[in-house]
């Protein structure tokens, strides 16, 4: 590796709690252009809103798994971090996982 890259990842031990509603992780490609408010807040919007409309498809008793659903909107937000972090100009590599912390089984 180049001096100048860093090979010791920043990491932060916290103890969960119910209110967690995700987790992001994500490479310095993501974390140099956005702000973990900015990132935050596009999760929790995106989550949300998926976590509404899984609740009006199961009171529909529509045959769609909660799990299937919360991957998928996991998966989108963590696209559409990847792309904001590119329009906002990273030069680095952007690599971004989101993991709902509020999808449940029914």
């Amino acid at each position: 590796m180049k001096r100048y890259v860093v090979s010791e990842p920043d990491v932060l031990c916290i103890d969960r709690t119910d209110e967690d509603e995700c987790l992001i992780i994500a490479s310095d490609g993501l974390w140099d252009v956005i702000s973990n408010d900015t990132a935050c807040d596009v999760a929790r919007t995106y989550l949300a809103n998926a976590h509404k409309k899984n609740e009006t498809n199961e009171s529909k008793n529509e045959t769609n798994a909660s799990l299937t659903c919360s991957d998928a909107a996991a998966a989108s937000v963590a696209a559409m971090l990847v792309k904001l972090a590119y329009v906002r100009g990273s030069k680095d590599n952007i690599s971004v996982l989101v993991i709902d912390l509020k999808s449940r089984l029914n």
